[in-house]
């Protein structure tokens, strides 16, 4: 009699022939899963992954017989052998047999883009254009090259180039504008805008712009700090900038250290030459300003899709967009906010989006400023060559806080004007702080820099001590202003504020108690905000550094906005 295995000895006595390794029957069922997961997880650490950076490059103007070039790094970010090739660009004609391509594996590989504005305007087959100009579009790396051509008329472009490896697909993009070079001398400026960030008391610092000629005669122009004789009032506001040179090139973007406390961002977003982008709807950047209202500087190539505003999260701002400089649109998002903190979020829908920064708008900021900005050389002649002008900021006998000036140059080829913008850090050593104690009484927080002054309120109305809340700055104390404590013995409530006034918010039946420091009205280096939250049904206010308030929403309070900063 022949007796017959079970099914499940007859399949496992085949897995251990087939493999040779190791026998299913001798594991659990959760060692088995452990074993899977970690061949798995072996498998994925050693695939290639394919960076490319920059995400876009902008080439700048070309004219009649000229070029330009760009630099893209490619990098294996995973492990393993990268292979990959170029597809080029849709719409242009492919002149050669066989597509660049290479081999990566820690190292990295410099492609060399190169366009060429050629002379005559002819097609491939040496016929005319019809007005249209010829361009070359050149992939360089390894020693290879790839032509492409098109016939293109005057304008401004965005080329998409894409690249295929078993690392995955990736797309990047080179601007460019085709100009005739008209005998008239037009004057380019690049940068615009110029965003020193945050310069200690005492220091320099320094930028550099470039002019460039779009015409054919010579461009003679000079250049001088804006002032009030000018005829323009400058922008109302600071500008800043979301630039980051220190990754620039590194395809992940991070916030400049001085935005850091400033700037959270949650989805995908890479480093387009030193700025933030995405392609991924729902990716955000939200960013804290003091001010009345807020401007955003972005590009996007997707209008239908867009991007939507908010402002201390209510509902979404259709905002006052406008065609800026080098393809960067200016939109008026807030205006007439109260002058306080507010929460400017900036949502990505879908569009390939670049965000290059924004403006607040604030009565902080210093214009017409004396010895804030030196230029040199102050004047020039220009033809087909790159001048470059230096711009230097000086924080020599100035006060912390925001600045904002314009600098134009006037030329026989048009005018151009550059927002100049910085922050002057408070000197830590030279600022004295002074804590800041809480003492509560049920719902109603004292808070109080000299207790000992105070004794006989405290003892009356039997204040418990909770320790020390914060730390405000001492008089004078530079970027700073006094802080008022008000009290409401209808409320049993106590009200702070630097605003006398308090933009309009009734004070009705509060007594002036007087000043119990002084308070950053702006972020100062190594300050924090100080929240306020309200109670409705009480009339109460609490303050705290905690953002969640320390949990005194369970007891009816809300968020009322940020009292100022304070270390």
């Amino acid at each position: 009699m022949v007796r017959r295995l079970p099914l499940l000895i007859i399949l496992t006595l085949v897995l251990i022939n087939s493999s040779g390794v190791w026998a299913l029957d001798n594991l659990s069922d959760k060692e088995t899963k452990k074993k899977v997961t970690s061949d798995q997880g072996m498998t994925n650490a050693q695939s290639p992954v394919l960076n490319i950076s920059p995400k876009e490059i902008d080439l700048g103007v070309i004219g009649p017989d000229e070029g330009v070039k760009g630099t893209f790094v490619l990098k294996n970010v995973g492990s393993g052998s990268l292979n990959w090739h170029a597809d080029g660009s849709e719409g242009w004609s492919f002149l050669d047999e066989r597509k660049i391509s290479g081999v990566l594996k820690s190292a990295v590989e410099n492609l060399q883009v190169h366009i060429s504005f050629l002379k005559k305007t002819l097609n491939s087959n040496g016929a005319e254009t019809d007005g249209k100009n010829l361009i070359q579009l050149s992939l360089e790396a390894n020693n290879g090259i790839n032509i492409y051509r098109k016939s293109l008329p005057f304008g401004t472009y965005r080329e998409a180039l894409k690249f295929a490896s078993n690392g995955g697909t990736r797309t990047v993009f080179i601007r460019f504008e085709l100009a005739s070079r008209d005998a008239e001398p037009k004057i380019d400026v690049d940068p615009v805008r110029i965003d020193f960030g945050a310069v200690k008391p005492g220091e320099y610092a320094t930028r550099k712009i470039k002019v460039s000629n779009k015409g054919q005669e010579i461009l003679r122009w000079q250049v001088s700090v804006k002032n009030s004789a000018s005829g323009t009032p400058p922008e109302a506001g600071r500008y800043s900038s979301f630039f980051n040179g220190d990754i620039k090139g590194t395809g992940v973007y991070l916030p400049p250290s001085h935005l850091k406390e400033s700037v959270d961002m949650t989805g995908k977003w890479t480093e387009n030459n030193g700025l933030p982008s995405s392609s991924v709807p729902s990716s955000a950047i939200r960013y804290r300003f003091w001010g009345s209202g807020i401007t955003v500087f972005l590009s996007m190539d997707n209008d239908e899709e867009g991007v939507t505003f908010h402002v201390d999260d209510k509902h979404a701002i259709e905002p006052d967009c406008r065609e800026g400089e080098k393809e960067t649109k200016e939109c008026v998002v807030a205006e007439g906010l109260p002058n306080g903190q507010h929460v400017l979020s900036i949502i990505n829908k879908g569009s390939h989006l670049v965000v290059e920064g924004v403006r607040f708008h604030s009565r902080d900021v210093k214009n017409g400023t004396p010895g804030l900005i030196s230029i040199f050389p102050d004047s020039g002649d220009t033809t087909k060559e790159i001048d470059y002008v230096n711009i230097m900021a000086s924080t020599k006998q100035l006060s912390p806080g925001f600045y904002d000036e314009d600098i134009i140059f006037n030329s026989n080829g048009g005018k151009a004007i550059i927002e100049v913008s910085l922050e002057i850090s408070a000197d830590n050593k030279m600022t004295r702080v002074v804590d800041v104690y809480r003492y509560a009484a049920g719902n109603d927080y004292l808070y109080t820099a000299n207790p000992e002054a105070e004794a006989n309120i405290i003892h009356a109305k039997a204040y418990k001590k909770q320790g020390i809340a914060y730390r405000l700055f001492s008089q004078g104390a530079p970027g700073t202003t006094p802080f008022h404590r008000w009290y409401n013995a209808e409320k049993n409530d106590h009200f702070y504020s630097y605003d006398l006034h308090e933009e309009g918010r009734p004070l009705k039946s509060y007594v002036y108690e007087g000043v119990i420091g002084n308070i950053a009205t702006s972020r100062l280096t190594n300050t924090k905000e100080l929240y306020r939250w309200y109670n409705p049904s009480t009339g109460r206010h609490f303050y705290s550094t905690d953002p969640n308030g320390e949990a005194v929403s369970k007891k009816g309070y809300r968020f009322d906005g940020i009292a100022g900063y304070v270390r």
